[in-house]
């Protein structure tokens, strides 16, 4: 005869009191399709279903007005299926839906030790297939969470890998703008000591022929620097100065600016020209000129550009 699990026959022999192979059967029918069949018994939980399953229900089905002492069973009479006692009655009534029952003085034929073994069969595989669905069920929910976390691995490695690139991308543009920025810079200062060259002799020129009293003094061509800008008088009481940024890489490259001081003006006021018209490079900042390198601090503030040799013409490096 097949054997149910361990867990199955203990909780019937325990809910009829061991009253007997036949009891055990009805009620292992009765609840094959409880949610917990087959899970291992708790004590006090095993001990109230006992005490329920033996105990009068408080709330039973409607009977006919047969004599109880005759009544032997329980038909339901939607659809026929006889019970033993009220509590199997009151289960099917709870799965089924059907609320018509009557007493009947028919009793339950026992079962035969075939009919025995058939049910105890049935209801073994019952067990055995509501037992594999779940676990079905537990797979279904394995493999989904399992694909569920190799999404999540799966988006935040290609998250990762696209701020690799943006960086990538960046650090790129970042590297151009820097040498754009040298080769403006080193273009910038060429032109400057070109045009220095042509100034000073330009000077020498006129001074020359101040001494030889020419009549005529020669004008060198203006510079790319010089185009657009205002005229310089040539007594040398004025100066062009050109401030000319060279920051960091990470900053935004800033064309070179110029203006026309009085050559009485000190250092000081070309440094508050610089922070009015480039306010958003800072009130730190060092000047200097490139050729020859000079390096103007701050004892060199009250100074004017004429003493400091930056009369006619200058070009100032700008620093952080």
């Amino acid at each position: 005869m097949p054997i149910l699990a361990p867990y199955c026959s203990e909780k019937a022999l325990k809910a009829t009191n061991n009253s007997g192979l036949q009891q055990a059967l009805d009620w292992l029918d009765a609840h094959a399709n409880d949610p917990n069949i087959d899970d291992p018994i708790d004590a006090s939980a095993s001990t109230s279903a006992a005490a329920a399953d033996t105990e009068p229900s408080a709330t039973e089905p409607e009977t006919g007005n047969v004599d109880d002492a005759v009544a032997q069973s329980l038909v339901c009479n939607e659809c026929g299926k006889q019970f033993k006692n009220e509590d199997l009655a009151q289960y099917h009534a709870v799965k089924s839906g059907h609320t018509d029952f009557a007493q009947s003085t028919e009793a339950v034929k026992p079962l035969t030790e075939e009919e025995k073994a058939q049910k105890l069969n049935e209801l073994q595989e019952r067990i055995k297939e509501k037992r594999r669905k779940r676990e079905e069920i537990e797979k279904e929910e394995q493999r989904k969470n399992e694909l569920l976390r190799r999404k999540a691995g799966q988006d935040y490695t290609e998250q990762q890998e696209r701020l690799k690139e943006q960086q990538m991308k960046r650090d790129i543009e970042s590297q151009r703008r820097e040498k754009e920025s040298d080769k403006l810079a080193a273009r910038r200062i060429k032109e400057q000591i070109e045009q220095d060259k042509r100034d000073r002799a330009a000077r020498f020129a006129q001074e020359k022929a101040e001494r030889d009293g020419t009549a005529e003094t020669p004008v060198p061509p203006p510079s790319l620097l010089q185009t657009g800008l205002p005229k310089i008088n040539t007594d040398s009481n004025q100066a062009r100065i050109q401030i000319r940024p060279v920051l960091p890489a990470s900053d935004s490259p800033i064309m070179p600016i110029t203006h026309v001081f009085d050559a009485d003006q000190t250092l000081k006021d070309v440094i508050s020209f610089v922070k009015k018209e480039l306010p958003h490079i800072g009130h730190h900042f060092k000047l200097a000129t490139s050729f020859p390198r000079k390096e103007f601090t701050s004892h060199h503030e009250s100074k004017t550009l004429k003493e400091l040799g930056l009369v006619p013409t200058a070009a100032l490096i700008l620093t952080k």
